[in-house]
C-alpha cells in the first residue's frame, strides 16, 4: 500500500513540475491564478524568518527584550532598503548579528 502511495505522489509531483516546462500548455497563467503567486514569496519568507527571530532557542518563548537578533534584523532591513542587494542584506545581518553576540 505505502509503494502505491509513493508513486502517486510522484506521479502527480512529476506532472505539477513538467506542466510548467510543456509548450503545449498555454504559457500565460490566468490573472485570476497570477495575481496571488505573487504575495507567495513573501509569505514564506516571512514564515521563516519571523520565528527565527522572534522565538528564543532556549526555552522556544516569545522573546522582544534582550533579543540581538531583532536589531541585527532592523539593521539588515535598513540595509536591504538602502541597496536592494540579497548579498549585502545577508551579510549585514550576519555581521550585526556576530558583533552584537560578540560585545554583549
Amino acid at each position: 500500500m505505502i509503494w502505491v502511495v509513493m508513486i502517486i505522489a510522484g506521479i502527480i509531483t512529476y506532472s505539477t513540475r513538467f506542466s510548467m516546462f510543456n509548450k503545449t500548455i498555454a504559457k500565460k497563467m490566468p490573472a485570476w491564478v497570477e495575481t496571488p503567486l505573487h504575495y507567495v514569496p513573501i509569505a514564506l519568507l516571512t514564515a521563516i524568518i519571523v520565528p527565527e527571530v522572534l522565538i528564543s532557542n532556549d526555552t522556544l518563548n516569545l522573546s522582544i527584550f534582550e533579543n540581538l537578533r531583532i536589531i541585527a534584523a532592523c539593521v539588515a532591513v535598513f540595509i536591504a532598503l538602502i541597496s536592494r542587494n540579497v548579498i549585502a542584506t545577508i551579510a549585514s545581518g550576519l555581521i550585526c548579528l556576530w558583533l552584537l553576540q560578540w560585545l554583549i
